[in-house]
């Protein structure tokens, strides 16, 4: 062990250099408000307005827009309410499930009610303005939007005065007391509508619907009284209610009327629900013959702004920073300096960190905004068949083409394409259907690459539309569906291969069980049951 050599410790200092990408507090909201849809973004804004005191909300088109159901009532005496055992929790579970996993195939309300529009020979108008109507109803069948929020400001045709037309038509449809704001003015419409309505049940119905809680006969022939004896007081009350006499009889008639309709008229369809869908983007076509100097269509591209609220910096943060200074050099003799500095510091400050925060938010907004319009205008230069002659013509896009263009990366551009809606002359489309892949580039005719409609106003747009060959997934799921509509007059329906054989003469091959494939994503049925 004596002759065992000495271990050395030494310490070295070294520099090692690692780059490394951390995203900024701002990057971070920015991507967090541009991956939201419309309607969310709408709560988010409301939630920064609550949380920071430094943002001001001026202007919001649908502030009143949401319709609000009212309150339920129950028309039963007496219910009593008790927790249930075990076993009635079980089955209540087990009853539930098979709810749940049973396929509801009834039919919907929307279906329905459409139906009955179509068939009725009415003006184009007041048909869009009913199926607009219809399709702003919930599953309840009340409204989700405000109705008047529906009428389109840029046609003369659409009144109000035809909006109330359009509402009374919808109400009197199958089944009666839809197209309301809650369930009061449903049981009403329904009262009004009745072969013999009870005119004390009408008058419950209209606006005094609190009578009814509790639903006994003494209270409510008492709070009807109540009523009528404070009417009659008032100087200026007019004698429209002094015909109607009540008795307890009579209130008992009307209650039993009323127990006669439906709270719920809905309840016998079927639970699919009709979203109503409020475009990102509005992409209109202008003819070339309205251009002066340019022979091709050319398309405007307009960012909706209307269903978003708008955000400033509030005017009293903005200047609250001079007033406190002003404030403090005003009232600072006779006070200890120390403490009334650290309080305007403290509350500059805050001042301070709410206005950065409100800038950080208005920019996260203008950056979505800026994101989805690039986006859009980017769509429309690739896509340029598909906004000119129908979505046989769309073209293979990638994600990564369309961020590479745009100067961002793939991942912002899914995320904007992510519940954002275009609207144009074929109809309203998520972002994401406009990027499709390509289904066989190598049949492909030079002319449906996707740079071959890189511009808005430029390129060749397909004039020879014979010459055309789909290569994408949508256009290629076009062409079938015109194939089957094509020989839907043959004795023999076509078969998944006979279908990939005409497609094969058209310059696409696929494969049989591609054409299977695509037929199904049609909700087509096979040529059995055809």
């Amino acid at each position: 062990m004596a002759n065992a050599p000495l271990m050395k410790i030494q310490q070295r200092t070294s520099q090692l250099q690692v780059q490394s990408q951390r995203m900024t507090q701002q990057q971070i909201m920015s991507l967090k408000i541009l991956s939201l849809p419309s309607v969310d973004l709408r709560e988010e804004i409301y939630n920064a307005v609550a949380k920071n005191p430094a943002l001001d909300l001026y202007d919001d088109s649908f502030e009143n827009g949401v319709a609000t159901a009212g309150e339920r009532s129950r028309f039963s005496d007496d219910i009593h309410y008790g927790k249930p055992g075990r076993e009635g929790e079980l089955a209540s579970d087990n009853f539930q499930s098979a709810l749940e996993n049973n396929v509801d195939s009834r039919e919907s309300l929307y279906s329905h009610l459409e139906f009955q529009i179509e068939a009725m020979n009415i003006p184009d108008c007041e048909r869009n303005l009913c199926l607009k109507l219809i399709h702003n109803l919930n599953r309840d069948g009340f409204h989700i939007l405000a109705p008047v929020s529906l009428i389109d400001r840029n046609d003369p045709l659409q009144t109000e005065e035809l909006l109330e037309r359009c509402i009374e038509r919808v109400q009197r449809l199958d089944p009666i007391g839809t197209c309301c704001r809650n369930i009061e003015e449903s049981l009403f419409v329904q009262a009004k509508l009745a072969s013999n309505p009870s005119p004390l049940a009408l008058f419950i119905l209209d606006g005094h619907f609190d009578f009814l809680n509790p639903p006994q006969v003494p209270k409510i022939l008492k709070k009807i009284k109540s009523f009528l004896d404070e009417q009659k007081k008032m100087a200026f009350a007019s004698n429209k209610n002094d015909p109607i006499k009540v008795s307890e009889i009579e209130v008992e008639e009307a209650l039993n009327f009323i127990k006669t309709l439906d709270p719920k008229p809905t309840r016998n369809f079927g639970t699919e629900q009709a979203f109503f869908v409020r475009p990102d983007v509005y992409v209109e076509r202008i003819p070339a013959e309205e251009n002066d100097s340019e022979k091709l269509d050319s398309f405007r591209i307009t960012l909706a702004r209307e269903n978003i609220p708008k955000l400033r910096i509030s005017d009293e943060f903005k200047s609250f920073t001079t007033d406190s200074h002003s404030a403090h050099s005003a009232h600072s003799f006779g006070k200890n300096e120390a403490e009334e500095s650290e309080r305007i510091k403290s509350e500059k400050k805050y001042v301070q960190d709410s206005v950065q925060k409100a800038r950080v938010f208005i920019e996260s907004l203008e950056y979505r905004e800026n994101s989805i319009l690039k986006a859009a205008e980017e769509i429309v230069r690739s896509q340029r068949l598909f906004f000119e002659k129908g979505s046989r013509y769309l073209l293979p896009l990638r994600q990564k083409d369309v961020a590479e263009r745009i100067g961002v990366h793939e991942a912002t551009v899914s995320r904007m394409a992510n519940g954002k809606y275009l609207s144009c002359e074929w109809g309203v489309f998520e972002f994401g259907y406009f990027f499709t892949n390509s289904v066989s580039a190598s049949e492909a005719l030079p002319s449906t690459t996707a740079g071959s409609a890189s511009a808005v106003k430029s390129g060749n747009s397909g004039k020879n539309s014979d010459d055309f060959v789909p290569s994408s997934k949508e256009g290629v799921k076009a062409e079938i569906a015109q194939l089957l509509e094509e020989h839907k007059s043959d004795k023999k329906a076509l078969s998944d291969q006979k279908i990939a054989d005409l497609l094969s003469e058209r310059g696409i091959k696929i494969a049989r069980r591609t054409v299977a494939k695509y037929r199904n994503e049609l909700n087509i049925n096979s040529s059995y049951v055809r």
